[in-house]
């Protein structure tokens, strides 16, 4: 009786591209089914055993017990990221409201860090649904083309780094406790390995939203995303984990555990 596949989820945002296009485009096999789906969704599957290894927001890695972080992957930053953004009508300081972007949990809980630790502000978080707050979080590709309209803008990632002088790390591979990934592993590292090559193929074929270019496709997969997991990033990981329990934004530091 042959193997059952395994389930691999990852985000379809632009970030993920370079790790999925080789596969998506037939250059490389790949030993497993995969799901397409929001951060946050992604790692409720996990937890759920819906799937066998995911990348996922950072925050849940801090949920979801018996996680294994696989070497080598990553979606994280050393600065401006360009598509993690606090669009705020008011000085930071007199935030009361932020709307905030459901999808990844992990931006909404470093966006709740960087308030608490460093501008001193408890201000309430709403779902999206809210028409009235002071200011908006939002991510993924619909960054590119938010209007600026005389607002403040932070870039979640270029303040990290401003206060901490850390990469920040938005989501790593995780495999479920249990789980042999040895196989799966391989092809993701040969489909990264070919795919952070492909960023002319990538950005001709990817619909970027109205307002941004195909140079800013670029910019953004060559300058602002780090695809593996160095040493800094797995310092910055730790320190967030770390200021995020201090301040009352997730429950406990985890460990962590590598495949």
């Amino acid at each position: 009786m042959p193997n059952k596949k395994l389930r691999f989820g990852c985000h379809d945002f632009l970030n993920s591209q370079p790790i999925l296009h080789p596969i998506t485009a037939g250059l490389v096999k790949p030993p497993f089914e995969i799901t397409l789906d929001s951060p946050a969704k992604l790692a409720d599957m996990l937890k759920a055993k819906k799937l066998d290894l995911a990348f996922i927001p950072v925050a849940e890695y801090a949920e979801i017990p018996g996680l294994r972080i696989v070497p080598g992957f990553s979606i994280s930053a050393m600065g401006d990221v360009k598509t993690v953004l606090l669009h705020s009508a008011k000085k930071i300081a007199d935030v009361k409201t932020i709307r905030a972007d459901a999808r990844s949990r992990t931006s909404v809980s470093l966006l709740k860090l960087l308030l608490r630790a460093f501008y001193k502000s408890d201000a309430v978080f709403v779902g999206p649904e809210t028409k009235e707050a002071d200011a908006e979080l939002i991510i993924g590709d619909e960054a590119f083309s938010v209007p600026q309209n005389g607002r403040i803008i932070l870039d979640l990632a270029g303040e990290w780094l401003k206060f901490t002088k850390k990469p920040f790390v938005f989501a790593a591979l995780c495999v479920a406790e249990g789980v042999d990934a040895d196989e799966a592993i391989s092809a993701l590292e040969k489909s990264k390995m070919m795919g952070v090559r492909m960023t002319d193929d990538i950005c001709r074929t990817w619909k970027m939203p109205d307002g941004a270019s195909s140079a800013d496709c670029e910019d953004y997969l060559l300058n602002r995303i780090r695809y593996d997991l160095a040493p800094d990033d797995i310092e910055g990981l730790r320190l967030f984990f770390q200021l995020a329990h201090s301040h009352g934004v997730i429950k406990s530091a985890p460990r962590l555990l590598f495949y």
